[in-house]
């Protein structure tokens, strides 16, 4: 007993925080997300329900003190962002819209259940790797053979004026892009934007070769004009936010002040000055809209599982002709919600529910604690976590398949191996 309350009084950091954030959402779907987005495609609606309010305030606030007693610091720092990005807006959809299922919310149960007992996995492998520090050169040499593709197919295609994120130009872009689109480069970007370049930048910031820094935020910047998708910022803005700070615990102060800032100046900005951006484009989108389609999934889904059969790891074995030749995130959006063009995406856990049911999500959990257990026994530094929470945020917005091979994944997970091997100093295991 006593041992359980010194865990949460070590880690009150991680418990208080995530309360707080907790509360704050729970505010900001309440004024903010239900009544001025309750008559959209995805109507947030707010029925207030006393019973399933105090469960589900009951369950977080229990949920939220589990974690205290992971030992792991990059396993807690894990689990805490899980519980705060995926667990608690799913929380609070259940708890007050009426046809929301609580089997959205229990997958990502089973989920920190999975994160929670991969911190009792301990091992040191020793893998084959080359030291960035004395072979950076060998680094950048492979960025630039990798880039250079990228100026010769689409040099006459740049419109420096998408730098401005004029919504009509980016908007042209793409179009432009979709229509002079080269297959291979696609399978290029992420890895050049989100692994390659990012890592660049941290360790040109922490070499103090400044010169290197600019190269690689320009390169970043260029991959955004060859296809004005602004996720190809996203790698080197996270890297260079996350930088600061030589622990885990220091990033979770990071991530959870900038989340508590931004949801108190939503609900600032969009009660006193009628300003919906940040609900609309911070708030809605990346915690409500999510759970909100897990659960159009589930509905659809359940007794009718695909057992993998829309992905490459199912080898199309089962029968899944019902979706028309389209991807599964298509077919939902345009054939179940009728919207034309809607690509209702989701993340790899209710891609393991639609698969197999929970029994899915707990093998989709299991592939999900792998990655960062592995990731934890290479003991990277700290200051390359940055590009770690963008994967973490792409594993709520993606498939399996693609976060591995097209969002660039495994390439991560490779560069991780190859050249940041055991750059964590007094790593705690």
């Amino acid at each position: 007993m006593m041992q359980i309350i010194q865990n949460i009084k070590n880690n009150r950091l991680y418990i208080i925080s995530s309360l707080i954030i907790f509360v704050l959402l729970n505010i900001s779907y309440v004024f903010d997300v239900s009544p001025k987005f309750d008559h959209t495609y995805l109507p947030f609606l707010y029925v207030f329900n006393l019973s399933k309010f105090i469960i589900i305030s009951i369950l977080s606030i229990f949920i939220t003190t589990v974690g205290a007693h992971i030992k792991s610091e990059f396993i807690r720092l894990i689990w805490f962002i899980v519980l705060v990005m995926q667990y608690y807006s799913s929380a609070i959809l259940y708890a007050y819209i009426p046809d929301i299922s609580f089997g959205v919310v229990f997958q990502y149960i089973i989920l920190l259940a999975v994160l929670f007992f991969a911190d009792y996995f301990k091992t040191d492998i020793k893998l084959p790797s080359i030291s960035l520090v004395n072979n950076h050169k060998i680094f950048m040499l492979l960025s630039v053979v990798l880039f250079t593709p990228f100026i010769y197919y689409y040099w006459q295609f740049i419109s420096i004026g998408d730098l401005f994120l004029n919504k009509e130009d980016v908007s042209q872009t793409r179009a432009l892009f979709r229509t002079v689109n080269i297959p291979f480069l696609g399978y290029l970007i992420s890895p050049l934007s989100r692994v390659l370049f990012p890592v660049l930048m941290v360790y040109s910031i922490k070499s103090r070769k400044y010169y290197l820094f600019v190269i690689s935020a320009m390169a970043i910047a260029y991959l955004f004009l060859c296809s004005a998708t602004k996720s190809v910022l996203v790698g080197g803005i996270l890297s260079v936010f996350f930088y600061y700070g030589d622990r885990w615990r220091d990033k979770f102060k990071l991530f959870s002040l900038l989340l508590i800032l931004l949801l108190i100046i939503s609900f600032v900005a969009s009660n006193f000055f009628s300003m919906k951006l940040i609900t609309d484009a911070f708030v809605r989108r990346v915690f409500f809209v999510p759970p909100y389609l897990d659960n159009i999934y589930h509905y659809y889904f359940t007794d009718n599982f695909t057992y993998w059969g829309h992905s490459p790891f199912g080898m199309h074995i089962h029968d899944v002709s019902f979706m028309n030749g389209k991807g599964i995130s298509m077919f939902i959006g345009e054939d179940v919600l009728n919207f034309e063009g809607l690509n209702a995406n989701i993340g790899i856990i209710t891609e393991g529910y639609l698969s197999f049911g929970f029994i899915g999500v707990f093998m989709h959990s299991l592939a999900f604690a792998s990655i960062f257990v592995y990731i934890r026994i290479l003991k990277i530094s700290p200051h390359y976590f940055g590009i770690v929470f963008a994967y973490l945020f792409y594993l709520n917005s993606s498939l399996l398949s693609t976060l591995l091979i097209t969002h660039g994944l495994l390439f991560l997970l490779l560069i991780f191996t190859l050249f940041l091997q055991n750059t964590k100093e007094n790593f705690d295991n």
